[in-house]
């Protein structure tokens, strides 16, 4: 999970929202799924596997069911997220907001505070937090270390391929900080088509961590 920075909502929405009776099923959904595809590099605002306009949905951070009609169309608590379900698996593997149902949480990718308690094992690719709060949410809430899904095993193989690319780059001791914080940049930064690299928290988590170490 890593910070989203909001943009302006769709034209559309703007001016949907000046109707007396607006309400979020009679909004143009494209619209706002391109919006967020846009802001969030095409990946998954909560587990950060690849999304597109067929593959997501459109997620209320605070849970919808608890908002007004007017208050569901705020922009600044829509998220694209994943499906969070794999046909022929059980319930107990799905993720992120199919998961989350209508639950309360802590953690929120607008929120840079909160994600600074994200972790993650570099030897299993879990993600977890010392904040019990946001740990819950990670693991319990969100359910991030679906192994049905294969979460942590896919942060793994993408971390250690990251891992690899810098041994190449770089002999042994040669890790400096302006060397990682150079990569980091530009590994980061998304592709000719907006896309971002799946799975990008961990990336920063680790590069982050070696930086702190250098310090």
């Amino acid at each position: 999970m890593i910070y989203i920075q909001k943009k302006n909502e769709p034209r559309s929405l703007t001016q949907y929202k000046k109707q007396k009776y607006a309400y979020f099923d009679g909004c143009n959904k494209e619209d706002i799924r391109e919006n967020l595809l846009n802001e969030q590099g095409s990946l998954c605002a909560y587990c950060m596997r690849r999304i597109n306009k067929k593959s997501m949905k459109i997620e209320h951070w605070y849970p919808e069911d608890r908002l007004s009609d007017r208050d569901k169309l705020e922009y600044k608590n829509m998220l694209g997220v994943c499906l969070g379900h794999i046909e022929g698996q059980g319930q107990k593997d799905d993720t992120c907001d199919t998961h989350k149902g209508n639950a309360l949480i802590t953690v929120n990718p607008h929120n840079k505070k909160t994600l600074k308690e994200i972790k993650y094992k570099s030897k299993s690719g879990e993600i977890y937090s010392d904040d019990a709060e946001i740990d819950k949410d990670l693991n319990k809430t969100l359910n991030l270390n679906s192994m049905g899904q294969r979460l942590p095993e896919n942060r793994k193989i993408k971390l250690d391929s990251v891992i690899s690319e810098l041994t190449r780059k770089f002999s042994k001791g040669t890790w400096s900080t302006e060397r990682l914080e150079s990569f980091i940049e530009e590994y980061s930064k998304p592709d000719a088509e907006g896309k971002k690299k799946e799975y990008l928290g961990i990336i920063i988590w680790y590069i982050n961590k070696k930086i702190n170490r250098n310090s």
